[in-house]
């Protein structure tokens, strides 16, 4: 790890600012990436080897169409692979999600560079979001110890991490609205990095503080839009 990394990792935390000015100057997302990436498999791993995956299973399947006979039918086909193989299955697209989602992010920024004239690159894009979302790390910690001292044999995915605000606020997310699944699965650390990303978009692009909010949750509101308008089809 270079002072330059070592740097950022601290000053992400204390002082994001000077942690922006680093990163602006010297991109690199790799260290962030991996730790995101590798707390998030990690947590999905662990938790399929500790849930019951009968029951897991026949609870994704509920959702179906399938009649009760193939529903079981389908559980008992499933159970025949190793749960460790349902750990990898759980782990690795959930890295390749997050790979997906931070370059998608990264390209929206960068169209928006390309239309305002700011100068700002797609690199130094992708290494302020993979910086700004270190906190996630926090969170995927905080599932880590709730699988340890709960029985999670027959707990649902919705409720793994305890920072959620469905956690927090004790709220069932089953049957929640399309906005209030959205809503409910945010955690305080998603609030933490949203944050660091609107500071970042100020101090990258030397813009006010509403347009760095505007344009940072900007692809939420269409998402929202979206689902809603699809929720009212």
């Amino acid at each position: 790890m270079t002072a330059t990394t070592a740097g950022v990792l601290t000053n992400i935390f204390t002082a994001p600012q000077a942690a922006f000015a680093a990163i602006k100057e010297r991109p690199s997302p790799w260290l962030p990436l991996l730790a995101v990436i590798l707390a998030t498999c990690i947590v999905q791993f662990t938790y399929t080897q500790v849930v019951d995956l009968a029951w897991l299973i026949d609870s994704q399947l509920a959702a179906s169409d399938l009649p009760t006979a193939q529903r079981d039918q389908a559980v008992e086909a499933a159970l025949q692979i190793p749960p460790l193989a349902y750990g990898f299955i759980a782990a690795v697209p959930s890295a390749i999600i997050i790979l997906i989602v931070y370059a998608l992010i990264a390209l929206y920024y960068t169209g928006v560079s390309f239309a305002t004239n700011d100068g700002i690159k797609y690199g130094q894009w992708l290494a302020l979001i993979a910086w700004c979302s270190l906190p996630a790390v926090f969170g995927q910690i905080a599932s880590l110890v709730n699988l340890a001292v709960t029985d999670a044999r027959f707990l649902p995915a919705q409720q793994l991490n305890p920072l959620s605000f469905s956690s927090l606020l004790g709220i069932d997310p089953q049957g929640a609205t399309f906005i209030e699944s959205i809503l409910l699965s945010l955690d305080l650390t998603t609030l933490w990095s949203t944050v660091l990303q609107i500071l970042g978009y100020q101090a990258f692009t030397q813009r006010s503080i509403v347009t760095a909010t505007l344009v940072v949750l900007g692809p939420l509101a269409i998402i929202v839009l979206i689902g809603s308008l699809s929720a009212l089809g």
